[in-house]
């Protein structure tokens, strides 16, 4: 997850360096006073992927299952092992959300409890490049960027 994060925002980083804005003393202000923001979180990524660059990929496929992966890393984080509060709101979402685990990383949910199977370290290592490949694509479908 963290590498995963670190090549994202370094990229984001990249396109708002390409993007020109900072030449402009408005763009400079605008960027201290943002730029933290861009990274916050990963809806917060795609969003001024999204609106700041035209980088489209919500939805797709490889940051569906990598959207799993986060909530799986959520609550590890923030749940102790267990789903958190936040995803245990709503019943459809909380079906969904165990649906995914097990489907995309082999985890499955004991009550709130997650539970790693011997495969899950690799179908997690599995979807993390996956989305490090799909991001790649819809990066540099937009700017030839090295990142």
């Amino acid at each position: 997850m963290t590498a995963v994060e670190v090549h994202v925002d370094r990229a984001l980083e990249t396109l708002v360096a390409y993007s020109g804005l900072s030449s402009l003393p408005i763009g400079g202000a605008f960027i201290s006073r943002y730029a933290e923001d861009m990274s916050r979180t990963w809806d917060t990524r795609y969003e001024w992927l999204a609106d700041g660059f035209g980088i489209r990929m919500k939805g797709e496929k490889f940051q569906q299952d990598f959207h799993g992966m986060v909530e799986c890393r959520n609550a590890i984080v923030h749940g102790s092992g267990h789903l958190t509060k936040r995803q245990r709101n709503g019943f459809a979402k909380f079906v969904q959300l165990r649906k995914q685990l097990e489907s995309v990383l082999n985890v499955r949910v004991h009550g709130t409890e997650i539970v790693f199977s011997t495969d899950s370290a690799q179908d997690s290592l599995r979807v993390a490049s996956s989305f490090v490949r799909g991001f790649d694509r819809a990066v540099l479908g937009v700017a030839n960027l090295d990142y």
